[in-house]
Parts: structure tokens; C-alpha cells; sequence
């Protein structure tokens, strides 16, 4: 299990395939990584991840397509992601905020969430349905989902979103240790061939 953001974890209970027995046997001056990727060969590296990420992180692995999602029972207490720093954004990227503005802002939001929480658990205790108490929930909740993906779907995501968000970089920084663990010829090939103008 590897942790992510301040209360947010990937696991990696199952993987399916093996990049040794799927590269091809290709001529000295071939680009087998390459060329395993245009064949679709990293499709056949399956990988089961189980992820506890805030719900508005979620959304963007369900919105992503690529794999298959499926939500895992929600947290006996419910809890929510605090950032331990708060950014701007403009054309050149994400800048930290100033340091007494992000004291007041863990503040307030420290706050809302203990006040969603409360009425959360009110409504539930006047005999309101979980459905329906749910709608007061934060963005920040964190929830358990299960993501089966392949490589190739992996890689897709990774590129498509680690720059989306703080928090979706974390994740995707997160999501590399497991690649490279798993396909270590392909995560080279994709940092020297690919990945040379964002570091993760």
C-alpha cells in the first residue's frame, strides 16, 4: 500500500501478466518498447488497484473511460481531504498561495467539514435515507473504489490527468511507482521518449 495526500492510499491486491514474457524478440535496431505499444502488447499487463481518493479525484477516474470502476463500500467515519497547501493557477501552472491565506483556508474548510459532517449524521439520526443525506457530503469526502486498468490504459490516464490537479498528480506520481515496479523497461522508454517535460 503506498499513501497518497494526507489520508489517501492505492493498493495493488491484484496484477495479471508479465512485461518480460510480452516484449517481442525484435531486431537489435528495433524499438521493441515502441513497438509493443503500437502492437497493443501492454494491454495485456491487467493491474487491480483499490484507491481511497476525495470524491472530486474519483470523478475524474470515472469521467477518464479507460478501465473498469467499481465503488467499494463507503467509510464507517467519514473523513475529508484537507490540502496541506492551497495554490493558484495560470498559464505557467500551479503556485503556492500565501502561507497566512492557506492557515485561514485550512481553517474554514476544517470547519465546513465537521459542519457537513454533523448535519450528515443528524439527517441520518431523524430517520432521513443515506441516499438522500448524502447531497450534503463535501467534494473532499474520501471514498474507496476499485480500478481495474491495463497498462496502456494506465499510461493513457496518467498522461491525460497528472497535471489536471495538486491532487490528481499526487495520484499519478503514485500510479508511476506502481508501473515502474511492474513494467520498468516501459516507464524508462516512456521517461526518456515521452515524459521528458513533466516529472513524475
Amino acid at each position: 500500500m503506498k499513501r497518497v495526500l494526507n489520508s489517501g492510499t492505492i493498493k495493488l491486491p491484484y496484477i495479471a501478466g508479465d512485461e518480460g514474457q510480452l516484449l517481442p524478440n525484435c531486431e537489435p535496431n528495433i524499438d521493441k518498447i515502441k513497438y509493443a505499444l503500437d502492437l497493443g502488447l501492454y494491454s495485456d499487463i491487467k493491474f487491480t488497484f483499490e484507491i481511497k481518493a476525495p470524491l472530486l479525484t474519483f470523478l475524474t477516474f470515472q469521467d477518464s473511460n479507460l478501465g473498469t470502476l467499481n465503488r467499494l463500500d463507503d467509510l464507517d467515519h467519514p473523513i475529508a481531504y484537507l490540502p496541506p497547501q492551497f495554490y493558484k493557477k495560470d498559464t505557467s501552472g500551479y503556485t503556492s498561495m500565501d502561507f497566512k491565506l492557506c492557515n485561514i483556508y485550512t481553517t474554514k474548510l476544517y470547519n465546513f467539514y465537521n459542519a457537513a459532517f454533523n448535519f450528515y449524521n443528524n439527517l441520518l439520526k431523524e430517520g432521513m435515507c443515506k441516499e438522500e443525506a448524502s447531497l450534503v457530503l463535501p467534494q473532499g469526502m474520501f471514498m474507496n473504489f476499485l480500478w481495474m486498468v491495463t497498462a496502456k490504459e494506465l499510461v493513457d490516464f496518467i498522461e491525460e490527468h497528472h497535471a489536471d490537479s495538486p491532487e490528481l498528480y499526487g495520484y499519478c506520481s503514485t500510479l508511476v511507482l506502481y508501473l515502474e515496479e511492474h513494467a520498468p523497461q516501459l516507464v524508462r522508454w516512456l521517461k526518456r521518449n515521452k515524459w521528458q517535460s513533466f516529472s513524475l
